[in-house]
């Protein structure tokens, strides 16, 4: 098992693989995901040992056995780190055995048993071991306000705690000025959440806590634009596939994220300009449904029209004009073999009526004739 510093490392390298840009080298990231994978089971089968202890009525064995180096509570609340889903869905994709869930319940229950077992003394240990091993100020200073809560009464503690944060926010001012200079997006989060969700017993430089604020929200922002970056790669690929089911969800989801970025920047620009054609195809297939309906609708009432005996010529031929306009649709064979059977059946009534009329005219006519005829002879 790896001893704190290297367990940092390794969640350090996690992380930026999760991040980067750059496709990981299988190699390593095998490497990787094997080591956390088994730092997590080393955990957990200490959870275990210890739980059972616990359950056995052996506490201060448990406690014993969790004080172990590297301390079992301290290594799960590092190996608990947030980005642990993010890398089981990334290592899941490549088909890599995804790790077990760290037993947090027993931890807990650990918790639990140290809380009633010489608590302030054993947070005072834990402290002296931080300062002796120089232990980052913000992990000292994390287990002094603990001290100081359990140990209210004692000013010594309080007039501790508030050095050591007056230290720390010095610290933070170069660190923060560092971040940005680098641009380096983990330590300016890392930053701004010590600052904003830790207690401060002394009020963090109004300034310095400013200009984290400002640079987070530029993080943010370029993070939003990386979003719709890889959603650009997901809607290109819901087009090769032609999933418009898939397209739809994803473009939604790039113009809410889209909201969150600043419209006027390069990057946010780029983004848009990359995404753009994909928006035209979809214009483009809601377009092409859209007609697709119109002249479905349209086919429908030439076909009403066509059955009907009181349709005339000139209702027949402008709904068949209307559905004819449609480019790029044709008129189902079976419609178009109706539409003409149609026009020589009116063709053939027209011709009838011809016939009947100049029929009525001759007889007429010889009516007429004979009449004629008796009257004269």
């Amino acid at each position: 098992m790896a001893d704190i510093a290297e367990i940092h490392e390794l969640l350090e390298s996690v992380r930026v693989t999760l991040h980067s840009s750059m496709n990981p080298n299988r190699e390593q990231l095998d490497r990787l995901h094997n080591e956390l994978d088994s730092e997590i089971r080393s955990a957990n089968k200490r959870l275990r040992e210890c739980d059972t202890l616990l359950a056995d009525g052996h506490r201060s064995e448990a406690i014993q056995l969790a004080e172990q180096e590297p301390n079992l509570l301290e290594l799960v609340s590092i190996l608990d780190f947030p980005e642990l889903p993010e890398w089981n869905d990334f290592v899941a994709e490549l088909e890599l055995t995804v790790t077990p869930e760290l037993q947090i319940d027993i931890a807990t229950d650990l918790n639990g048993a140290y809380a009633d077992d010489e608590p302030l003394e054993r947070l005072m240990r834990r402290f002296r071991v931080h300062s002796l091993a120089r232990a980052p100020l913000r992990s000292r200073i994390d287990l002094l306000r603990q001290i100081a809560k359990r140990d209210a009464g004692s000013d010594y503690w309080k007039d501790d705690l508030k050095s050591y944060e007056q230290t720390r926010i010095r610290q933070i001012a170069d660190e923060t000025r560092e971040a940005i200079t680098s641009r380096n997006a983990f330590d300016l989060r890392r930053l701004s959440d010590e600052v904003h969700k830790k207690q401060w017993s002394v009020k963090p430089d109004r300034k310095v806590v400013e200009r984290l604020d400002h640079a987070m929200v530029e993080v943010r922002q370029l993070e939003s634009v990386s979003r719709l970056t890889s959603l650009t790669a997901e809607f290109s690929e819901a087009k090769s596939a032609g999933d418009a089911e898939r397209a739809r969800e994803i473009s939604d989801t790039w113009d809410d994220l889209a909201q969150k970025c600043s419209q006027e920047s390069d990057a946010f620009q780029e983004a848009k300009a990359a995404v753009a054609p994909l928006y035209r195809w979809l214009r483009d297939l809601d377009q092409e449904e859209e007609n697709g309906r119109l002249f479905a609708a349209e086919i429908k009432k030439l076909q009403r029209t066509l059955r009907s005996e009181q349709s005339s010529l000139e209702e027949i031929y402008r709904h068949y004009d209307a559905v004819a306009d449609f480019e790029g649709f044709d008129v189902p064979d079976a419609v178009q073999a109706r539409y003409e059977a149609r026009l020589t059946e009116i063709e053939k009534q027209r011709k009838m009526k011809q016939y009947i009329t100049i029929g009525g005219i001759g007889l007429g006519v010889i009516a007429l004739l004979v009449i004629v005829a008796i009257v004269l002879f």
